[in-house]
């Protein structure tokens, strides 16, 4: 039997899906830890150049192959992670990770199934539809753990600006438009000529970088005249540690916390920040001042400035527990408390516990890290003085809504503890770090992150990273010494847009995408 010239395989088309696949490794290269975010810019160009002159089907199966592998590579923590936190085995986490980045990949595979439509509706419909359907694809597509290609720029703070606008989608669109944009000239300039549409979205490039550094130069100058603030972050470099290890070895963990914050001290710091459940012991709720002077659990020994500290906290005499943040004013009052909302499933709480109460009692028995936490109630500042802290804890700061609904009620600086030792030294807390400075520029303040045993930083209002510490694999217990990083922040009172107007930003692609198609459709239609 002879096959049909229709039925074999198209060896250029076989070749340029096989260059499409070179997006992953480039997309992967330009997130941290590697960080060569330079690449970002043309990390796109091949999978680009592939799918959008491929047929849909083709288009659809490149695109979330790249995505399955950048997601695959990306989370290969989580075989660990799901053994530590939920008790998972090998082959189970193997197959958690294969699960989540074949749905979380499936985002790729439908923008390079759309920017295959829009490569055929008019270069008006691909150059504003590519772009703004990846952001829309980000904005809309539930993730099981958020990320957004913006992260392969998490550096590159010009870049970052756009964020104001549309949150971490609105970076990925701008990447996306380069990609584009340097694709078309590439090949253009092969044949000694570029379009006018290239041109124009090229000035369209050039003029939103422009802005976004004209708007942080405005940024930058009303920060310079706000008040300052010496801030230190004690990195203890703590394990693991259960909640049995706690009550033994608690006092030991304190010592540690005590030295390196009356060092904090001495080197001028007025704010020192704890990570997430530092502090070894249940916090009572009741009280309204710190453990006085030569109690074991003191908190400021050696030092009088304000505490900010992670810890469980409950009322005594009730079984509620909750994960907070608290804070030590200089006189050692407790200024307030903040309770977080966004709970880790299995960690914190066991979903579905109401219904299956034995299931639940059972998975409980196997993760004794944690008790069952309850969530706070709504966002809340703690205050003392001039200071409106928006304290986030955990992987709160990753999640847009969650932090632009704290930032509207106005606070000066953004401060997150977290524990990150679940991740053992895994690029996971690199990867956590990228996607949080995003926060400062769209809440235009500065962001403070305290985690147990890195990455903890000081990001300013713009997006660049002025402090950052190590980060380390440990195992249960204090290691030799803590970490201390000393930065100055501004507690800033900028007008910032990003928490009304990013969440407005889908619809506003969703238009738009809708405008671009349909005047293709019509400009078709004329011609014909």
């Amino acid at each position: 039997m002879v096959a049909r010239t229709s039925d074999l395989p198209d060896p250029v088309s076989s070749r340029r899906l096989l260059f499409g696949l070179l997006s992953a490794p480039l997309i992967l290269l330009s997130v941290p830890p590697a960080g060569l975010w330079p690449l970002s810019l043309v990390a796109l160009v091949p999978l680009l150049w592939a799918v959008r002159r491929a047929p849909p089907g083709r288009a659809l199966a490149l695109g979330w192959t790249v995505g399955f592998v950048v997601n695959l590579v990306g989370f290969h923590w989580l075989v660990g992670l799901g053994a530590r936190f939920g008790g998972l085995s090998t082959p189970w986490g193997i197959a958690v990770v294969l699960a989540t980045a074949l749905y979380q990949g499936s985002i790729f595979g439908w923008w390079a199934l759309a920017s295959s439509f829009l490569a055929r509706a008019g270069r008006e419909a691909e150059l504003v539809g590519i772009p703004l359907s990846f952001a829309l694809l980000e904005a809309v597509v539930p993730m099981i753990f958020p990320w957004y290609l913006a992260i392969t720029a998490s550096r590159a703070w010009p870049l970052l600006q756009v964020a104001e606008i549309g949150g971490p989608p609105a970076v990925s669109a701008l990447l996306v438009l380069i990609n584009l944009v340097l694709s078309d000239l590439g090949e253009e300039l092969g044949r000694r000529s570029i379009s006018r549409a290239t041109r124009v979205a090229g000035a369209v490039v050039v003029a939103i970088v422009l802005l976004g550094l004209a708007r942080a130069g405005h940024v930058a100058v009303a920060r310079s005249t706000s008040p300052e603030l010496s801030v230190a972050v004690v990195q203890p470099n703590f394990g693991i540690t259960s909640l049995e290890t706690r009550k033994h070895e608690g006092e030991r963990f304190i010592e540690s916390l005590q030295r390196a914050t009356a060092e904090a001290g001495q080197r001028g710091a007025e704010l020192v920040v704890w990570p997430e459940s530092s502090f070894p012991y249940l916090f009572d709720r009741a009280l309204d001042r710190e453990f006085g002077a030569g109690h074991p659990w003191e908190l400021r020994k050696g030092y009088r400035g304000r505490l900010l500290f992670g810890s469980l906290t409950h009322a005594f005499g009730t079984s509620v527990t909750q994960n907070s943040a608290v804070l030590v004013s200089a006189s050692g009052r407790i200024a307030g408390m903040y309770d977080k909302q966004q709970l880790l499933v299995f960690g914190e709480y066991v979903p579905l516990a109401d219904r299956f109460p034995e299931w639940a009692k059972r998975t409980r028995a196997r993760l004794p890290e944690w008790p069952d936490i309850a969530p706070g109630g709504a966002p809340s500042i703690i205050e003392d003085g001039g200071l409106r802290i928006a304290a986030l804890i955990c992987y709160e700061d990753l999640i847009p809504a969650r932090v632009h609904e704290v930032a509207r009620l106005r606070p000066n600086l953004l401060v997150t503890v977290a524990n990150h030792a679940w991740f053992e030294g895994s690029s996971a807390a690199r990867h956590a770090a990228a996607l949080a400075t995003m926060r400062s520029v769209e809440t235009r303040r500065d962001l403070v992150r305290a985690t147990n045993t890195g990455v903890s930083s000081i990001v300013d209002a713009l997006g660049r990273v002025q402090v950052e510490g190590p980060l380390y694999a440990t195992s249960p217990g204090p290691q030799a010494s803590a970490d201390i990083l000393m930065g100055r922040v501004r507690l800033a009172n900028t007008v910032a847009l990003g928490p009304h107007l990013a969440p407005l930003f889908p619809v506003m692609c969703a238009v738009a995408l809708a405008v671009v198609v349909l005047r293709g459709r019509r400009r078709r239609s004329a011609a014909s």
